[in-house]
């Protein structure tokens, strides 16, 4: 990525994070930014067969996109993309975990729920996926996402017009309690392993 284009977006993911409610997990140290909502759409069923019904509290997940990128700049590899993502994820769960345990709210909040086109992957971790509807919120995010990702991979126009179809918008979930479960601190006190 330019370094140039990078500082811009810096700048810009600084003014984003003013105007929005999102909240850092760690910043500089976690590749999640969270706000605590009331989620809207279908039922969902997690892996673990807790449901998630509209208007239940959640935590809604977003990568952070611009620590991302920095961690990426200067990496040509797709492979090697896709394995920092994955190792960059696997490290914020369970301050994630902790995050959703220490939250006012954590009684009420029934699991964790994002958005993202990079959804391959993601069920082994402990997350399910469905289809989200294309409407016109949905429409911009993808659009958002796929510009993003022009801008993050090494060869992202490339990568675009290829994942057209392939890699389509996703909605990626996971209950309170398997979070925890897999995640949390009695996972780590018992040394329990997946």
């Amino acid at each position: 990525m330019n370094s140039s284009l990078l500082v811009l977006w810096g700048l810009w993911d600084d003014v984003y994070q003013r105007c929005t409610r999102l909240k850092y997990i760690e910043k500089g140290a976690n590749i999640f930014r969270v706000v605590p909502l009331r989620y809207r759409g279908e039922t969902l069923v997690t892996s673990d067969n807790q449901t998630i019904f509209n208007g239940d509290l959640i935590v809604k997940i977003h990568i952070h996109n611009y620590y991302f990128a920095t961690l990426c700049k200067g990496v040509k590899d797709d492979l090697r993309v896709a394995l920092l993502l994955r190792r960059q994820i696997m490290v914020s769960l369970p301050k994630l975990a902790a995050y959703l345990e220490s939250m006012p709210e954590r009684e009420r909040i029934k699991g964790i729920v994002g958005t993202t086109m990079l959804h391959k992957g993601v069920q082994p971790l402990g997350f399910s996926i469905s289809d989200v509807p294309m409407n016109w919120f949905f429409r911009y995010k993808r659009w958002y996402l796929r510009l993003l990702l022009r801008i993050v991979h090494p060869d992202g126009k490339k990568r675009v017009q290829t994942w057209n179809h392939e890699m389509p918008l996703k909605r990626v979930y996971m209950s309170k309690e398997a979070l925890l479960k897999r995640y949390g601190t009695m996972h780590a006190s018992t040394g329990e392993v997946d």
